[in-house]
């Protein structure tokens, strides 16, 4: 497992919107996201970046205390320490004040023909 510099989101909010600014939770710390532009209201994109400095054995987006959070798409860059940079994108779901989303998603493994 790399250690994790830094991180930026993109969240697209659906129909419901969310926590502003979102908290994100690394190894169990919650942590709110200090740098950020946009909202997450119905509509809205937010664009954070986060500086971990860890080794993140989990790494979540925190669902809102109350109501429902509807999210269109998450795309996360990553930044590993000596490893070059790398996004994965998440499709559509719904947080609640007890669901989480899992936005710690190690390098893809290479492919090739064999």
């Amino acid at each position: 497992m790399p250690k994790l510099n830094n991180f930026d989101i993109t969240i697209k909010t659906g129909a419901s919107g969310g926590p502003c600014p979102p908290t994100w939770v690394i190894n169990g710390f919650p942590v709110t996201f200090e740098e950020y532009k946009g909202g997450t209201g119905p509509g809205e994109i937010l664009e954070a970046s986060a500086d971990p400095q860890s080794f993140p054995h989990t790494l979540l987006l925190r669902g809102p205390e109350s109501g429902v959070w509807e999210l269109d798409e998450v795309k996360v860059t990553y930044y590993p320490q000596g490893e070059n940079p790398y996004s994965v994108r998440m499709g559509k779901i719904t947080l609640d004040d007890k669901s989480d989303l899992n936005i710690w998603h190690e390098r893809p493994q290479p492919v090739f023909d064999v």
